[in-house]
């Protein structure tokens, strides 16, 4: 070399640099750590070529990781005094090389095991993990340290930790900005007056906030709720998440929990499913809690005592984030998932089904729940609806085709039944109405005064006395996409022996709005007894009077598409219309589109006022809103 030299490094430097190495790559020997220790404890001089060793290996795994270079104002990142800060015992590290080693720790998880073994060294030479108020020591937990910082607005740095899902009835408090659904949001505290509110942290942990409430967001594993009430669901990504209040922090172990802080600290947490591990502030006792058990912790200090579990505590919040139920074949059940749900309005029974269709669980399309056995029926209580607080919930049970015929959505038959019998036997069709059979739609209700909590109620429509806003949904493997949208009446014959020509008919209830055109094609796809169908024809005044009469007997399906089409009606007559096999429209009266309409398609539509059933026409862009049926014809 010319000009310079190498200086040799001393034996110390050179031990340092060896055990530095070992420490970056997870080689670290309790020995190795024991020497370590004494060389920065023992030479002051070599604690800034430790750090300056450390700094440089996280920036070039900071770079190989992401392709940039470590945030240049990582040094200025400060912990905030007046916060808590994220790890599980409170540090507060006043050297700034050592702090931008701890941010690029954040990221890199290999850093957190380096926290967990110089540790005690870093107390010894820095003078950390110390009370800033009394200057004691504060207690270890030896089996695990976790480094953690505040997080820095720099353009540098993503200042993000979550995501706001649903905020429909929330009133933030102050100048909150989280409030379009979508918005992103920053590390720091919201405030909520009133409602709730639904958070998704970047580690796919799911908090839903329930106003008044106050909640500081600090990492995406790490929140702080000062006030309020939330609950959470915690899936594997989520996993170590800490939940801290004034009195206790809350640490998941893969759950779904609540977590109910009262004014002046006094803190409840509640486990739904899963684990939550209880560290009480200032106690180094940890207590594991599991499904079905609860806690309360008065203040800093105390141990806590165990209360009872209730999950109504957080009325509708907590089936928000509780996800899909398995009732796994090893345990006698079916291999399903089920899973309740509630919404903050009230919902029909069409409109449940519907948003069951549009589930998805592990790739099985959802329906609204089939109870056919007295094993599923005591899974769904006891797991699924427990000490629920809707009055009723929704399932996949309808007689709207038939009176008194009732037929699960998915055309199981109905073997197993758990009618209500108090106060008073069900099912009662309670207020039959003239053109349908009341009541035609099943529930599980509250009951009163029997041994078994829940059973089944049937309700109506426009029910006056009982408002629904709960549902159960049930997920299975898919056979056959349309009879997860449809339910169908078996077939009718109009025999010959009676006048009529032998044909059957079909009643279809559809729980998806689509198009004349859509149910064509469904009708001509259909097949019974080695025939293809087709919308029903009515072709003369017997064929009416049997459909109406048998197909449509009591039925609770106020409009139901028919093989009628065509243009340019004149008068009570029909003369530009023609059946769907190319017959015209004779001896029947068809009632105008309510607007001028270019092509229509025919609708067999009960009129109210007048109590009958009557043809009516319809603009063919136009489908129903809700929900309808349509009639086959197998000749």
């Amino acid at each position: 070399m010319s000009g310079s030299h190498r200086r040799e490094m001393s034996p110390q430097e050179d031990g340092l640099m060896v055990l530095a190495g070992r420490h970056c790559d997870g080689t670290l020997s309790p020995d190795d750590l024991s020497r370590l220790e004494d060389l920065l404890v023992e030479a002051p001089e070599l604690r800034s070529k430790y750090l300056a060793y450390m700094e440089l290996n996280a920036s070039l795994m900071w770079r190989y990781r992401t392709g940039e270079g470590l945030p240049a104002d990582a040094a200025d990142v400060r912990p905030d005094s007046s916060s808590r800060p994220s790890e599980r015992r409170p540090y507060s590290y006043r050297n700034p090389s050592w702090i931008r080693l701890a941010a690029a720790a954040v990221i890199l998880a290999m850093f957190v095991s380096v926290a967990y073994w110089v540790g005690p060294t870093i107390d010894r030479w820095v003078g950390v993990n110390a009370d800033q108020t009394t200057g004691q020591r504060l207690p270890r937990d030896s089996q695990e340290i976790q480094v953690a910082v505040q997080p820095t607005t720099s353009s540098h740095a993503n200042p993000f930790v979550a995501t706001l899902l649903d905020a429909s009835s929330a009133v933030w408090a102050g100048d909150g900005d989280a409030v379009d659904v979508g918005t992103r949001i920053r590390a720091g505290e919201i405030r909520l007056e009133s409602g709730d509110a639904e958070l998704v942290f970047d580690s796919g942990a799911k908090l839903v906030l329930s106003g008044p409430a106050q909640l500081t967001l600090e990492t995406s594993l790490s929140a702080s709720l000062t006030s309020g009430a939330l609950v959470a669901h915690m899936p594997e990504t989520a996993t170590g998440f800490r939940l801290r209040t004034e009195s206790a922090e809350f640490v998941d172990q893969g759950t779904e929990f609540g977590v109910i802080v009262e004014s002046g600290g006094p803190a409840e947490v509640h486990v739904f499913r899963g684990q939550v591990d209880v560290h009480g502030e200032g106690s180094s006792e940890v207590v594991e809690l599991v499904d079905g058990e609860a806690m309360r912790i008065a203040h800093a200090g105390d141990q806590g005592e165990r209360i009872t579990y209730s999950k109504s505590r957080f009325g509708g919040l907590a089936s928000r984030v509780m996800a899909p139920i398995h009732w796994p074949i090893k345990a006698g059940g079916n291999g399903h998932y089920y899973q309740l749900i509630l919404t903050d309005h009230p919902v029909s029974w069409h409109q449940a089904a519907r948003d069951s269709m549009s589930r998805h669980h592990l790739g099985m399309p959802g329906h609204l729940a089939t109870v056919t056995s007295a094993e599923e029926d005591r899974f769904i209580i006891e797991k699924l609806i427990g000490e629920s607080i809707p009055r009723g919930i929704w399932i996949g049970l309808t007689d709207v085709l038939r009176e008194s015929q009732f037929r699960w959505v998915t055309g199981e038959p109905v073997g197993y039944t758990n009618w209500a019998a108090s106060p008073e036997q069900q099912p009662d069709n309670y207020r039959e109405a003239d053109w349908h059979g009341g009541e035609d739609y099943g529930m599980y209700t509250a009951t009163v005064g029997s041994e078994r909590s829940w059973a089944w109620n049937d309700l109506s429509i426009d029910s006056i006395h009982e408002t629904i806003s709960a549902y159960l949904v049930e997920y299975e493997p898919q056979v056959d996409a349309l009879t997860q949208r449809t339910i169908t009446q078996p077939p009718i014959e109009w025999s010959t022996a009676s006048g009529g020509n032998g044909h059957h008919y079909q009643l279809v209830l559809s729980l998806e709005p689509v198009n004349w055109n859509v149910v064509r094609e469904r009708a001509e796809q259909s097949m019974f007894n080695g025939q293809h169908g087709h919308l029903v024809t009515l072709e003369s005044p017997g064929e009416t009077a049997f459909v109406v009469d048998e197909v449509l007997r009591v039925c609770g399906i106020s409009e139901n598409m028919i093989g009628l089409t065509g243009s340019n009606l004149t008068g009570s007559k029909a003369e530009g219309l023609r059946w769907i096999n190319g017959n015209p429209v004779t001896d029947i009266a068809v009632g105008k589109p309510y607007l001028p309409a270019d092509r229509v398609y025919g609708l067999l539509r009960w009129n109210n006022n007048e109590a009958r059933w009557e043809v009516q026409s319809r603009a063919i862009e136009v489908q129903p809103g809700a929900w309808f049926g349509y009639i086959i014809e197998y000749p």
